[in-house]
């Protein structure tokens, strides 16, 4: 545990991660999970950009990316779990809450979006 972020090592399967949030959500507010991982999102039929996951629950995602979108913007999303022996891509939907400075002083702004909807998808279906 690290500033109340659960770090979840990148061998861990996709039961593993649904049962501790399982666990979490039984608890009150859905647990964060501390992942440093690449994703890719774009507006509402907007071109793609590319940032990374700080850390994401059932329920959100804080991230950092160029251009990011502005706040009340709908959104899709598009990541890997880091699970195996096939990481799954998510694609996701939400839309972005707030928008904030990051806390390494180096300028640049995180963004924090709802996930209204998701799904699992496998082979070369996914989008980019």
């Amino acid at each position: 545990m690290r500033s109340g972020l659960l770090v979840v090592p990148l061998r861990t399967s996709e039961a593993d991660i649904v049962a501790r949030v399982a666990v979490k959500e039984a608890a009150g507010r859905a647990q964060r999970f501390g992942f440093d991982l690449p994703l890719r999102y774009r507006e509402a039929g907007g071109a793609w950009h590319d940032g990374r996951i700080e850390n994401i629950s059932r329920s959100g995602v804080l991230f950092h990316g160029d251009d990011l979108p502005d706040v009340d913007a709908e959104i899709e999303i598009v990541f890997a779990l880091p699970v195996h022996p096939t990481p799954p891509r998510i694609v996701c939907r939400g839309r972005v809450v707030r928008t904030i400075a990051s806390d390494r002083g180096d300028g640049a702004r995180r963004a924090a979006a709802t996930i209204a909807r998701y799904r699992f998808v496998r082979g070369r279906t996914a989008p980019p």
